[in-house]
């Protein structure tokens, strides 16, 4: 289990900073829906500001993800440049914070677990659509995809069923 932990107390002024690698054995903790692999450095600043603690989360690398297109697998560049706000309060399930950049925290909270954010960050940083460039895809998978659009195409066969077809006609004539 590899923790993203930011100590909250004892920051010093002008700030503290983290590096973390971001890889499978991070993956783990979380499912593997949207990401099947990653290899990724993530770098932390944390920085007391009075009440409140600033976070810069910058991450670079590659997502192993699949393609939307032929199911084979697809690297797509992952680069985060975030700023976070953690704030603290006395009942932070009751703070509605109008900025998905802004975190309340019980207040004397002293760690922070910034994975989740972390992960979600990688996901909301890769494309809609998941594919490969022109000419990238499994050919079989995209013959196969082409074979299947052709037999939709094409006008249905005779089937036991497609006389009632005529006979539904005929009784609205």
């Amino acid at each position: 289990m590899s923790e993203i932990i930011i100590p909250l107390h004892g920051l010093t002024r002008g700030g503290q900073e983290f590096d973390f690698v971001l890889d499978d054995s991070f993956l783990d903790e979380f499912s593997h829906d949207v990401v099947q692999g990653l290899d990724c450095k993530a770098h932390i600043a944390a920085e007391q500001k009075g009440s409140w603690i600033e976070i810069h989360c910058t991450v670079t690398g590659q997502a192993l993800v699949l393609c939307d297109r032929c199911l084979e697998d697809l690297r797509l560049p992952v680069v985060i440049d975030q700023m976070l706000t953690v704030r603290f309060d006395t009942e932070p399930e009751e703070v509605v914070n109008e900025d998905d950049n802004v975190i309340t925290l019980l207040e004397g909270t002293s760690e922070f677990d910034l994975g989740q954010t972390l992960y979600d960050l990688t996901c909301v940083s890769l494309p809609m659509q998941k594919v490969h460039q022109q000419g990238g895809c499994n050919p079989e998978a995209l013959a196969r995809l082409s074979d299947e659009a052709q037999m939709e195409s094409q006008p249905a066969m005779n089937t036991p069923f497609s006389g009632l077809k005529d006979l539904l006609k005929q009784k609205k004539n």
